[in-house]
């Protein structure tokens, strides 16, 4: 079972998980909507919904994509899982400053303001170093205009395998590129 973690302003439905679901069908491809820029409830909802899925898989992959990105590098050694980072936040507590606001998910319609406390919050999950025993594939287009592409090569350096792709996105537009990387990680987990 593979489980999509969307970004800020995205949602579940998003077309990354869309088009996931449909290359890698007939692996089951879920993408739940949570509120992702409240870290604390985000968390909160993400560890109830993979301990009711890990009961019922022995092979699980986490794909996180941006602020997702955030979010699996801490559920994956918790629930046993292989993680997929498609041009990751690696600091969103000093990455997310610039963004303190209103915001609109035109995802999900939801407007809101995201506050100094929701940024610093995410603070409790920045990870001090990648966990080199997790099966990692780092997915990053090398002219992402969000991300710091420098720092995310960085921090995941030794940790499983980073590709960078020239040009690109945010949005990350080499998915269809990446997809025999992602299938062959899936499959070397341990069934």
């Amino acid at each position: 079972m593979i489980v999509y973690l969307h970004g800020l302003n995205s949602a579940g439905s998003s077309a990354k998980a869309t088009w996931l679901r449909k290359q890698l069908a007939p692996v089951q491809v879920l993408s739940p909507t949570y509120p992702a820029h409240r870290a604390h409830e985000a968390m909160a909802q993400l560890r109830a919904y993979l301990a009711s899925l890990r009961s019922q898989q022995d092979r699980l992959l986490l794909v996180g994509s941006s602020l997702g990105g955030c979010y699996a590098p801490v559920l994956a050694p918790e629930f046993h899982a292989g993680m997929v980072l498609i041009n990751p936040a690696v600091n969103p507590h000093i990455g997310l400053r610039g963004h303190v606001g209103p915001q609109a998910n035109e995802a999900t319609g939801e407007r809101y303001v995201l506050t100094d406390a929701d940024v610093d919050a995410f603070g409790a999950y920045a990870l001090q170093e990648c966990r080199r025993q997790t099966p990692t594939l780092v997915l990053i287009d090398e002219a992402d205009e969000v991300i710091d592409v420098r720092a995310v090569r960085q921090f995941y350096r030794g940790c499983g395998c980073t590709i960078v792709y020239p040009g690109g996105s945010h949005r990350f537009e080499h998915l269809p590129q990446a997809l025999p990387e992602i299938r062959a990680l899936y499959a070397s987990l341990a069934a």
